[in-house]
């Protein structure tokens, strides 16, 4: 086991009670440490403003698209962290297919294998779940449609106020 892969069996373990019921707007997102597909450790914490998250394949399409051109810098930008969750894909295909393919892409994807840190994620299938943070807070949940939507609400949720 990887000293990634220990660090997030740990935070899951420490991180079980609080997963407890749904998330939802006013909760406070528990600290989180994944694995991003390199195999190295990302944390989740209240220094993220956006966390873009995929529980299955066409969600994860939309994010993928609006990713496809400056995706690291886009996402550095405004303070966001992708995450998706892999855990209903079968293993070998996992391995296989889509981590080589995930390995090509410019950005960092924090993956949930087990399923168990994102379980409480609000999601609607076909649309990935955007929740926007303050200091760890949960200020707003949207699921945007399409690409253009997606990148239109990271970009409004890291804007000043004012």
């Amino acid at each position: 086991m990887t000293l990634a892969r220990a660090a997030l069996a740990a935070t899951l373990l420490l991180a079980g009670a609080a997963l407890a019921e749904p998330w939802t707007v006013g909760g406070k997102l528990p600290p989180l440490a994944l694995v991003d597909q390199h195999g190295a450790a990302v944390a989740i914490d209240a220094s993220v403003r956006v966390v873009i998250f995929s529980r299955e394949m066409k969600g994860g399409g939309i994010v993928k698209q609006a990713l496809a051109s400056q995706g690291a810098e886009f996402l550095a930008a405004h303070r966001a962290v992708y995450v998706s969750d892999v855990s209903r894909m079968p293993g070998l295909i996992r391995q296989a297919f889509a981590l080589p393919a995930l390995r090509r892409r410019d950005y960092r994807i924090a993956l949930d294998e087990s399923g168990e840190a994102t379980r409480e994620i609000p999601s609607i299938d076909g649309k990935p779940t955007l929740l926007v943070l303050d200091a760890g807070t949960i200020v707003s949940i949207a699921n945007p449609s399409s690409a253009e939507e997606l990148r239109d609400a990271v970009a409004a949720a890291s804007a000043p106020a004012g």
